[in-house]
């Protein structure tokens, strides 16, 4: 009998343990017309969209957890989007949900999560991004891209290599798989930018951006 009464105590403890771990989170946006709540569930690192009428259109999981979730107007077109970070041991891995106007829906951009940190060049329709390539961040990538038919194109891209035997920073155009190298720097050059490497990254996009596409 005792040994029954520990098992009970034991299998209850572990039902309200479990049950304090399937928590939700919620972030709210009203998006052409129609109220939508994203919606994290803890437990299966699930996420949703639910608008009012109870309709889900879209459901993620994912093997890690969230860092952040939330509606923005990402790619400038007037309706709300959902921006999903991950917690990984890349910063800054994220998945993008876009609305669609014409289905009515959110869809997922293909290949998005490939892109860390990804950010828009104000006044264009290209973004880019910033990811670790080894050497403990001596080695470093930041690709130019843009988003077509919900997938991720990549244009461009800036190679900063400081482990190699000729350390440097190179810049290419991308089409498909064949990389093109237009522009070499020596690595130093990234010192003389108040944000180091980020600022050399954010200025370059921004002053050639248009020369990529």
């Amino acid at each position: 009998m005792k040994t029954f009464l520990i098992a009970l105590v034991l299998t209850i403890t572990a039902n309200c343990l479990f049950a304090q771990e399937d928590t939700y989170k919620t972030v709210k946006a009203q998006v052409d017309g129609v109220p939508y709540r994203a919606i994290y569930k803890t437990s299966d690192l699930s996420i949703s969209i639910v608008s009012r009428d109870g309709k889900i259109s879209l459901i993620r999981q994912s093997d890690y957890g969230l860092s952040s979730f939330k509606f923005i107007d990402f790619n400038d077109d007037g309706y709300q989007d959902l921006l999903i970070e991950y917690m990984s041991n890349v910063p800054g891995v994220c998945e993008l949900a876009l609305y669609d106007k014409r289905a009515k829906k959110f869809v997922l951009v293909d290949n998005f999560s490939e892109y860390p940190d990804p950010q828009k060049l104000r006044g264009t329709f290209l973004y880019y991004s910033y990811r670790r390539s080894g050497c403990a961040d001596s080695d470093w990538d930041s690709d130019l891209f843009k988003i077509i038919n919900n997938k991720v194109v990549k244009i461009g891209n800036i190679s900063g290599r400081g482990c190699d035997e000729e350390p440097g920073i190179f810049i290419s155009k991308t089409e498909g798989r064949e990389k093109i190298i237009i522009k070499k720097y020596p690595i130093d050059v990234i010192e003389k930018y108040k944000n180091y490497k980020w600022g050399f990254i954010k200025q370059y996009w921004e002053r050639n951006c248009q020369k990529f596409i």
